[in-house]
């Protein structure tokens, strides 16, 4: 129950009726409020529901410092474009998102603002187009570890995604 601390037009307090028809009104309006942001952000649930990442890998490294691409799927079944912003792994110091630039000459990766994720199509983040790179490793990788990275989408938000570790990525 809400008691408010008022008085009234005449100058005397509320009384105990009165508390209670502000405690009603004031649930009425709560769930009210709620039920008009879920029907004007209908996307916000849907989209976690409706973007996956899978098949998360990294290949196995003996080294520590060095830089490795991050791999994966991304499902999006979504009916809106979606996009990666950052992503975070505990055994890298830093991301990049990079893509490929095919011009003259030999391939060149490119460091982006974030990677595109169409609606209802899957997306292959692989070494030769889009991808993630993570910067100065921290640690061995060892074939068969896992790890969870957190990837950042601008509208489905921050995916905990599990990473593993793989000889053959």
């Amino acid at each position: 129950m809400i008691a408010i601390a008022t008085s009234g037009a005449d100058g005397a307090g509320l009384d105990r009726g009165s508390q209670v028809v502000l405690s009603r009104r004031s649930g009425i309006l709560a769930i009210a409020l709620v039920a008009v942001g879920t029907w004007l952000m209908p996307g916000v649930a849907a989209a976690d529901v409706a973007l996956q990442v899978i098949n998360a890998r990294v290949p196995a490294s003996d080294e520590i410092g060095i830089n490795l691409p991050l791999l994966m799927t991304i499902r999006n079944d979504a009916a809106e474009p979606d996009a990666i912003l950052r992503v975070r792994c505990p055994f890298a110091n830093f991301s990049e998102k990079h893509t490929v630039d095919r011009g003259e000459g030999a391939p060149a990766m490119r460091e982006i603002r974030s990677i595109p994720i169409p609606e209802n199509k899957t997306t292959e983040l692989k070494r030769d187009g889009y991808h993630v790179m993570l910067l100065q490793t921290r640690q061995k990788l060892v074939d068969g570890e896992k790890f969870t990275c957190a990837v950042v989408f601008q509208k489905a938000g921050t995916k905990e995604t599990e990473v593993e570790v793989s000889r053959t990525p």
